[in-house]
């Protein structure tokens, strides 16, 4: 068996005391740089050694995360998949969205298996980061708005969606989420504390006419709003259709009221939210 010892130099001891002054688990070699007052391809190298030490773990190009010292010889950590992904735009605009923000906000049963983040100016891939599969998404910076705090950790946080947004973004991307029926029982779970003049305020804000038409559908079917959220809906409508789920094939009734093709019933609806 081999065994790793993790000795610290002066300068690898010295970023790493800083960084936990700091309140950084996750940083990026420009940090390294800045705490060690040198030259990028100089702490670069040093960052080399400091993994292989298993100091530290490099999540991608420039960004790495201190190993915790709890692991004992164990050389590669992951971090919080939460903390990483919040990490990965850099200091592009961003928040956790979709099916992990449902995941946070406690509306969904579903476990989570890939981490969501949209980003402004970023291009839409998925990328894999020490075993954890992370989803980022392109948005315009109009798009930026209903996004709040998560704590992950006392004094590490997280930017995501508010349960208005999460709402939002899920019906504009079911594919996103794991379908219409995910927003459905989302919004059926936080029915009691959901703020529809919120949610009808986000949906015409994004002017996005199937994101109106699903939620006007969606707040009868969950049997929440008032008159006035469903009268403010229904004055943006055009003749169009759009597909209730547009990840599944286009069949099903319509629904006039709404301008809908309802290929998700009412009946698996109703039964996603008792399963």
């Amino acid at each position: 068996m081999v065994i790793i010892m993790k000795t610290l130099g002066s300068q690898s001891a010295k970023l790493v005391q800083t960084l936990h002054d700091e309140r950084k688990s996750i940083f990026t070699l420009k940090d390294a740089a800045r705490i060690l007052q040198s030259p990028k391809n100089v702490v670069s190298n040093m960052l080399g050694k400091a993994q292989q030490r298993g100091i530290v773990t490099r999540l991608q190009r420039g960004l790495y995360t201190l190993v915790p010292a709890e692991l004992g010889s164990e050389t590669v950590y992951a971090g919080d998949p939460l903390v990483v992904a919040d990490h990965l735009p850099g200091e592009r605009l961003h928040y956790l969205s979709h099916g992990t923000a449902l995941a946070i906000h406690g509306m969904t049963l579903q476990p989570r298996i890939v981490v969501t983040v949209s980003a402004v100016g970023s291009p839409s891939r998925t990328i894999n980061v020490q075993g954890t599969e992370i989803r980022i998404v392109n948005i315009r910076e109009s798009q930026v708005f209903g996004i709040e705090k998560h704590w992950v950790d006392p004094g590490v946080s997280v930017q995501v969606s508010d349960v208005e947004r999460t709402i939002i973004d899920c019906l504009r991307r079911p594919d996103l989420c794991g379908g219409y029926a995910e927003a459905d029982v989302g919004t059926w779970i936080v029915r009691d504390r959901v703020r529809t003049q919120t949610l009808v305020d986000y949906a015409l804000r994004l002017n996005v006419g199937a994101v109106i038409r699903r939620l006007g559908y969606l707040l009868d079917s969950c049997q929440i709003g008032t008159e006035d959220d469903r009268a403010r809906l229904t004055e943006k409508l055009s003749a169009t259709y759009h597909p209730l789920d547009p990840s599944l094939p286009a069949d099903g009734p319509h629904s006039a009221k709404w301008r809908l093709r309802l290929n998700v019933s009412r009946e698996e609806l109703e039964a996603q939210r008792g399963s």
